[in-house]
């Protein structure tokens, strides 16, 4: 029997540990083999929930959770583009992260369908978002979300020391 869909709520401060669990979960299994296994390794739940509490209400986007059970299983953010070719009608998929144990099974699609709901109400036709390149299973998230690559945008991050190339992806398909 399929579960039904977790419940969504704009992220508050007191959602910022349950978004922080979720963040070091995530990207310790996403990223594994792509990301320098110490960085990985030296992720703090504690940190990652200080810099949500800080900056949780001066992103200048919009996050929201998906909770389950009472727990936070998944949160995406939400704005503005911040490429230097972005137009107001372009928004961006800054981030979305679910929990490894909930993976393949729609609260990442349904954060995505709120956001994309948000960002046309903000009258945004399109959206990117950048994935690292080596991350094909995101990829073919993002994909099956309508996402495609945007030819010759790409760009070199640093993370753990070492440099990782990430792709932008793009979507037309905002409305209705």
């Amino acid at each position: 029997m399929k579960r039904p869909a977790p419940a969504l709520h704009r992220a508050t401060r007191e959602d910022a540990r349950g978004i922080a669990s979720v963040q070091v979960r995530a990207w310790r299994a996403a990223y594994a083999g792509i990301v320098p296994a110490d960085f990985l390794d030296a992720l703090s739940v504690d940190e990652r929930e200080a810099r949500w509490r800080r900056n949780l209400d001066e992103l200048g986007a919009e996050t929201w959770v998906a909770v389950d059970d009472g727990e936070v299983v998944g949160w995406a953010t939400v704005g503005a583009c911040r490429d230097a070719d972005a137009t107001p009608a372009l928004g961006e998929l800054w981030a979305i992260y679910v929990s490894p144990d909930c993976w393949r099974g729609g609260v990442g699609r349904a954060l995505w369908e709120h956001g994309r709901a948000r960002l046309a109400a903000a009258g945004c036709t399109e959206a990117v978002v950048w994935v690292l390149a080596d991350n094909a299973p995101a990829r073919r998230f993002y994909a099956a979300l309508g996402f495609t690559p945007t030819p010759d945008l790409t760009k070199t991050l640093e993370i753990g020391g070492a440099p990782l190339a990430e792709v932008r992806l793009r979507c037309s398909r905002l409305g209705g």
